[in-house]
């Protein structure tokens, strides 16, 4: 059983790596297992991020478990677990942020949001400059109900049926301030789709809706941040780098990347001079 000791020095070290190492990682040193990374366009990128296409040959990488890049595009591309991918435009390491734009509205005049943005497990977080938009896609009417209380998004063009109705209509809200009693016209909607775009491109607006300002945002994408990975905050306190041996795809394992090779044990820990320090618990 593990002494109240191992928990204190767990506890200790956890503390001095989010107080003292974590802004360490801005300068990173590249080495033959955990190199410098760069598609044909785009930005470099390098750990906690790692190109998919070297890591299947090498069957390892280098990096968090969800950030490996594919330049199978020639630029690089991010996959979040709701399998929505998005072009990498720029990566801040001194910050922790990566910009994405989705891969759906690139180069469309109207782009018409696919699916809802999520990040799932991963170390991710939605930057403070980001904004969500609620988009409602093809809304109904019939001819004995009063128009809709807002514009429509203009560039989504709606049909009529044979009664006079209006079908397939679109709008576009910042997500919390929908128009009062649009959850009523909410309702005759087929789809509503939640995304992320930064807030300084929906600033433009104009007469206080988005139908102008939401296709300049979406092309910009949005800012995530990055933490650290839990299971990565021991090796990277003792001065490694964490990643995955991938030959058993069903079960990765864990490697601790040192300045002199790697060690094999989630527990295992880099060594700092002589002394090599292991947390048991």
């Amino acid at each position: 059983m593990p002494s109240p000791i191992s928990y204190l020095l767990a506890a200790l070290l956890l503390l001095f790596f989010f107080f003292n190492f974590h802004g360490s990682k801005a300068n990173f040193s590249p080495s033959k297992n955990c190199p410098i990374y760069n598609c044909t366009k785009g930005p470099k990128f390098h750990y906690p991020f790692w190109k998919i296409e070297d890591s299947a040959a090498a069957g390892q990488y280098c990096g968090y478990r969800g950030f490996g890049l594919s330049c199978s595009s020639g630029e690089p591309i991010l996959t979040l677990p709701n399998n929505g991918s998005f072009y990498v435009r720029d990566i801040d390491f001194p910050e922790y942020t990566i910009t994405l734009v989705d891969i759906d509205v690139v180069d469309q005049k109207c782009p018409r949001a696919r699916h809802n943005i999520s990040v799932g497990t991963l170390p991710f977080h939605y930057s403070p400059s980001d904004v969500n938009l609620s988009f409602y896609f093809n809304c109904s009417t019939t001819s004995y109900l009063p128009p809709w209380p807002v514009p429509p998004i203009s560039c989504l063009p709606p049909s009529y049926d044979s009664y006079g109705g209006i079908t397939n209509q679109s709008f576009v809200f910042k997500e919390g301030e929908e128009e009062e009693g649009f959850e009523f016209w909410s309702e005759k909607c087929a789809e509503k789709v939640v995304v992320t775009v930064m807030k300084e491109f929906t600033e433009a607006s104009i007469h206080g809706n988005l139908i102008d300002a939401f296709r300049g945002a979406m092309h910009n994408g949005f800012v995530l941040n990055w933490s650290i990975a839990m299971e990565c905050g021991s090796c990277e306190a003792s001065g490694g780098l964490c990643g995955y041996n991938t030959t058993n795809i069903t079960k990765p394992e864990f490697l601790c990347f040192c300045e002199h090779g790697y060690t094999r044990s989630s527990n295992g820990l880099c060594q700092k001079g002589k002394c090599y320090l292991k947390i048991l618990f």
